[in-house]
């Protein structure tokens, strides 16, 4: 038996009737499974010889077409055994949603070789899961949707948060499982504090810093020089909501692992005040018990905006377990305009209104709700209509400390090019304007079809507002 090909990608493979049971939608096709996808697998398989099971984890980035052709990268921990390496293939799915490949895998150090493939495919498409059925192999795994698509990249930016994270495998062939948190700054440094339990041994806390990089394809690494004098290597992927999955390939451990955001890093993209108009903030809390966090206000320029309701650039909220909380920005003096910031604790949610004074009893006073976007999301997208004295606008922000380019790209109702324009932000910058004066957007003009906002560096905060004479309304953006 060649180790070699029990090692094809990190991609999923399994029998449909050994698979998880999926939320699935009968009358899938090859156009379901599209785009970039993390995977990450975890178990044990024979070694060469045949004669005893070792540890084994992969993580992989696949890109699918839509058309039943795949690309992929792909690296993997054996036995303090680590290799990587590419492979190309065809894929078809059937109305079951049941995903068939056959890959051509590229071993970094090996014989190349080709792999059958089968996993399902969940209803949305985000998501896949798998179990081997081969002999001598006992690996079960999971894919995702990675963060970025298209011409959206990821950055060390767009990961500025603190993260949860748990790992489990083996240390020295030893079990272990460590659980604790990651602080990423977004400028390539990262903090780390766990404890861990190792076979035969009480829980060690460990703290430690180290620096990470992220790849444009939402791939990364990260290096941490613990308090005990090791240090740990971790891949990753980021996936779509910002979760990161993880494994440890280096020589003393065979481990996997999945961090999440601590708190939901979000934005209302538009806050304007005065001049007309008012803005409201409404959050909720859903959990058990209190929680406290800061709403911070910035300006168009990217400096912090005073917001005299609050008497200051932020404010600290309270909201007690099932209580709300209510900020208020009141028509009052002239136009301010800029975003808001925060940090959501987990079971608070909420969105924002912005309100314009009407004009008399024949043009009465209208408003919109604003949903809340992610801070560290580097594409927005939502459906545009510019027909019948209709007219688009929009309010992009860039959250992040670094200077965000973002491409964006009209097409109709036929997926037919209507222009393509590109807007610069400064870190914490924001902008809005008419979608179809930007330069490029012209042909926006008098259609409807889809937008586009992609975000190569930094990162984006989208709000689509539809305006028709004295009424609006704001735009779902996904």
């Amino acid at each position: 038996m060649k180790i070699q090909k029990l090692l094809p990608a990190g991609t999923l493979l399994c029998l449909a009737s050994l698979c998880p049971a999926l939320l699935r939608a009968e009358g899938c096709t090859n156009a379901s499974y599209y785009g970039s996808y993390i995977s990450q697998l975890q178990g044990t398989m024979l070694d060469a010889a045949g004669t005893s099971y070792q540890g084994y984890t992969a993580l992989s980035k696949e890109v699918a077409d839509g058309n039943g052709n795949v690309t992929g990268t792909y690296n993997y921990q054996m036995n303090a055994v680590a290799g990587t390496g590419t492979y190309t293939g065809t894929y078809s799915v059937s109305s079951a949603c049941v995903v068939t490949e056959t890959l051509h895998v590229t071993p970094g150090a090996a014989v190349a070789f080709t792999e059958n493939v089968t996993f399902e495919l969940s209803a949305t498409g985000d998501s896949t899961v798998g179990a081997t059925t081969s002999t001598g192999i006992i690996i079960s795994g999971q894919s995702y949707r990675a963060a970025a698509q298209g011409a959206a990249k990821c950055s060390a930016a767009s990961l500025a948060s603190t993260y949860n994270f748990v790992t489990f495998g083996d240390v020295n062939l030893a079990p272990a499982a460590t659980a604790g948190q990651l602080t990423l700054d977004g400028n390539g440094n990262v903090s780390y504090s766990a404890g861990q339990n190792v076979e035969k041994k009480t829980n060690v806390s460990l703290t430690g810093s180290g620096t990470y990089t992220v790849n444009a394809d939402c791939t990364g690494s990260m290096t941490i020089k613990r308090n005990d004098s090791f240090s740990d290597t971790f891949d990753f992927g980021v996936i779509l909501g910002g979760g990161l999955l993880m494994i440890e390939p280096d020589t003393t451990a065979v481990s996997f692992g999945f961090a999440a955001p601590e708190a939901i890093q979000a934005v209302m993209a538009d806050f304007p005040f005065g001049g007309g108009w008012t803005s409201i903030l409404y959050f909720d809390n859903t959990g058990p018990a209190s929680v406290t966090f800061t709403v911070n206000f910035i300006g168009d320029n990217g400096s912090p905006m005073t917001v005299p309701a609050v008497g200051g650039t932020s404010t600290s909220v309270t909201i007690p377990a099932g209580g709300v909380a209510v900020i208020t920005a009141p028509n009052s003096g002239s136009l301010t305009q800029g975003y808001a910031t925060f940090a959501l604790p987990p079971g608070v949610g909420g969105y924002g209104v912005f309100r314009q004074v009407g004009g008399g009893a024949s043009l009465p006073g209208q408003e919109a709700v604003s949903p809340f976007s992610s801070s560290v999301a580097t594409m927005g997208t939502f459906a545009f209509d510019n027909v019948n004295g209709l007219v688009t606008t929009y309010a992009i922000a860039n959250p992040s400390g670094s200077t965000a380019n973002i491409t964006v790209t009209a097409t109709d109702t036929n997926g037919g090019s209507l222009g393509t324009g590109t807007i610069t932000l400064a870190p914490h910058a924001k902008a809005e304007g008419v979608l179809s004066g930007i330069t490029g957007l012209s042909g926006a003009s008098g259609k409807q079809g889809r937008v586009v906002f992609s975000a190569t560096s930094g990162s984006v905060a989208v709000l689509g507002i539809r305006f028709e004479a004295g009424a609006f309304t704001s735009i779902p953006v996904r």
